[in-house]
């Protein structure tokens, strides 16, 4: 395994200019460092260093870490300054493992270099142990009344969780729940002593309404509307597998208002329940699943409870609904559940909310990705598969999600603050058929980390809208079959969002599909090892950023679809080529041209193939990429040829992408265009885009980050076949 010495980038001209006219050191250039904060997920350590003083920002602040007992430390990313002081991440840890971390600064404003170190372990793999005492559920032979024996089992889950506490084993026979749980008071668990609920296959919590199951009880009203008595409230409605739209009014309902076909609407004065199946039918013959519950399982202000093997569907009363509520909860494990037709699917909420993990989930919704994107946004369907909104240090991994209106959600648009979802890790996901963003992480995002995540079919890959603090870390993502785009910067973001190694696929026959395309603006965006594909412009921006931005070392390929010539739109001017772009000075210096060529893109392998141009071109990033180089030098895109890679999608739809242009399997082959020196040319049509000055000094991107201590290697090396 290769090990690499990198050198940091060169100071920024900005700098430059400021220290150049102060004649000598003051105090204040001079810095300190201060205490070492270490926050561990199970593959992770989130690091904060404090540092003081640097008010001329020339300070680098390196981090390190070793495994206890080792004698050597592996670099780590270079830490960032914030508001909240210099932070990062080390990435792609063994779990339950102790570590020692070093974190360095080095200042030529200081006599030598100062260095604190700090000892933490990453957290288990798996949850603890279940417990000794044992507690049964029936549906179908138990009572409420028994003592929760095998021979005398509950009826009901919530019996059994009101009389679990730690240690506890709840064993859920199968059958159907009609049922919210809720977990609370003192009947959780506690530390290495959780409290388990185990649904043996065929356990069933159902949040829809039995007396309207059959559509025979909906008659006709006219015009294919039918009509059922119903007293309850409920905002979410499926026809067999296929969710109806929730309408405002009958009116809407019989003239679909939202450009849907199909629908319903509850008029609690009427005491109704309209229906309108989307091919104007009759329900009789069909199984209407009307919801009037919002939750499946609540796990309320309690800590160390495991979920497992539960099938949970048909919840939504309102907008809430959710498949599993974590709220003001730590340390659960919400795991091998099969969530589907709901609002929301698990969510994690709320200040305590910490530490918890989110794994080997199915959470499915059916009909959003083929609605209006208009009649969804800002309406009940507009939903996450996973949200996490609470503390710090969640973990989403490993999990199936598709159907609904975004895959996960991490952070908060209206809470810019700090303690909102630090340190949450998303990966090894699979993600398809999402009707807005696949990953969606939003408001400060200090240390979250996304990666290894596998997306096919959403309207725009990874959302950036807005991150505030920062970093964030989005490393090895595939994005396939994207609507709109790849990566949405949008909301002016000002946090560092570091982009490693994405590989970008757009949906076939959708020319307006592009990689990048901001039209807010935004700062402190770093870019590498890239492949952005796009049917249009690949970076299409007119506006001036607010700050540095530094995008390099990527591939940017466009079939341009609708055969208007175009490669790149940048500072407002129009580059034909990457030579051209390179030489302008402003980003992608190192850029490749390339038309990318994968071993099995349709079946979810993206390794480019030996000869494309996206082998052995890459540049090495410290504590990214260093430890998983095969051959000279990384490769470009989500996967290592002959090493590391995101899983394969697991057959989810493919959102109706098909096969795109951009992109073809492949067995060999150049692409397209050498890096560096490829062909394009560009149109004259309009659109947004993004200035950083005029007379802007060659490399002006790269140099900025210097004065923000980040650290990165620049080492472009020739092509080598692997083994």
């Amino acid at each position: 395994m290769r090990r690499c010495s990198l050198r940091p980038i060169l100071s920024s001209s900005l700098f430059l200019l400021a220290a150049g006219t102060a004649g000598s050191v003051h105090a204040a250039d001079t810095s300190t460092l201060g205490n070492l904060t270490l926050r561990p997920t199970i593959h992770a350590v989130g690091v904060t260093a404090v540092v003081s003083g640097d008010d001329d920002g020339d300070a680098a602040v390196k981090l390190a870490f070793r495994k206890a007992g080792d004698a050597s430390f592996t670099s780590g990313h270079p830490l960032l300054r914030t508001s909240g002081g210099r932070r990062g991440s080390a990435l792609f840890l063994e779990p339950a493992t102790e570590y020692e971390v070093r974190v360095t600064l080095d200042d030529p404003d200081n006599g030598a270099p100062q260095e604190v170190t700090g000892t933490i372990r990453t957290r288990d793999d798996a949850p603890p142990p279940q417990g000794s005492k044992h507690l049964y559920v029936d549906a179908k032979n138990g009572t409420d009344g028994n003592d929760g024996s095998q021979g005398k089992p509950f009826k009901s889950i919530g019996a059994a969780a009101s009389a679990a506490g730690p240690g506890t084993v709840v064993h859920v026979a199968a059958g159907v729940y009609r049922e919210t749980v809720t977990v609370e008071g003192n009947h959780g668990g506690a530390a290495g002593n959780p409290v388990w609920f185990v649904a043996e296959p065929g356990a069933i919590l159902d949040g829809s309404d039995p007396a309207l199951e059959d559509g025979s009880v909906f008659q006709s009203e006219g015009n294919g509307i039918y009509a059922a008595p119903f007293s309850g409230a409920s905002q979410y409605v499926a026809v067999d597998d296929v969710r109806l739209y929730d309408y405002g009014s009958l009116a809407d309902l019989e003239a679909a208002a939202a450009g849907l076909a199909g629908g319903f609407y509850v008029d609690a004065a009427a005491g109704k329940i309209y229906l309108k199946l989307p091919d104007g039918g009759s329900p009789a013959g069909h199984t209407i699943h009307v919801a009037i519950r919002n939750v499946g399982i609540l796990l309320d202000t309690v800590t160390d409870v495991v979920v497992e093997g539960f099938e949970i569907r048909h919840l939504g009363a309102n907008a809430e609904g959710a498949g599993i509520d974590v709220r003001d909860t730590a340390r659960a494990w919400v795991r091998k559940n099969h969530i589907h037709h709901m609002n929301a699917g698990i969510r994690v909420r709320r200040p305590l909310a910490a530490e918890n993990v989110i794994e080997d989930n199915v959470v499915r919704d059916t009909s959003i990705w083929s609605w209006p994107w208009s009649s969804v946004k800002a309406h009940t369907p507009e939903a996450s598969a996973i949200g996490i909104t609470g503390g710090a240090g969640n973990v989403v991994r490993r999990n199936q999600l598709s159907g609904t209106f975004n895959g996960v959600y991490i952070g908060s648009f209206d809470d810019s603050s700090e303690a909102v979802a630090p340190d949450t890790d998303v990966y090894e996901n699979v993600l398809a058929e999402h009707g807005d963003d696949g990953l969606e992480p939003e408001g400060a995002c200090v240390n979250v980390r996304l990666w290894n995540n596998h997306m096919r079919g959403v309207l725009n890959g990874v959302s950036l809208a807005p991150i505030e603090v920062g970093p964030l870390f989005v490393v090895r993502n595939v994005i396939d079959g994207f609507k709109e785009h790849a990566l949405k910067v949008n909301n002016g973001s000002q946090g560092f969002m570091l982009v490693y190694h994405t590989t970008s696929r757009p949906a076939a026959e959708l020319a307006e599909a592009q990689a990048i395309a901001p039209t807010i603006p935004f700062a402190n965006l770093i870019t590498r090892n890239n492949i952005w594909a796009s049917h249009r412009y690949v970076i299409e921006s007119s506006i001036t950023p607010s700050g540095p931005v530094d995008l390099d070392w990527d591939n940017l390929f466009t079939d341009i679809l609708d055969g208007t010539p175009r490669f790149v739109k940048w500072l407002d001017v129009k580059y034909a080529s990457i030579a051209e772009l390179a030489g302008s000075g402003t980003i992608e210096s190192h850029g490749f041209q390339v038309e990318p060529q994968y071993e099995d893109a349709e079946g979810g392998d993206f390794t480019p193939v030996e000869g494309s141009g996206l082998v052995d071109v890459g540049v090495v990033i410290e504590g990214i990429n260093d430890r998983f180089v095969v051959g000279t030098a990384p490769d470009l895109g989500a996967f290592e040829r002959g090493g590391v890679g995101p899983l394969p999608d697991g057959g989810l739809p493919d959102g109706g992408s098909g096969a795109s242009s951009s992109g073809a399997g492949g067995s060999g082959g150049e692409g397209n265009g050498a890096g560096g020196n490829g062909d394009g040319a560009a149109g004259d049509e309009g659109g947004c885009g993004c200035r950083l000055g005029d007379g802007a000094a060659p490399g002006i991107g790269l140099y900025a980050f210097g004065a923000l201590a980040w650290g990165l290697s620049r080492r472009r090396r020739g092509a080598k076949a692997k083994g």
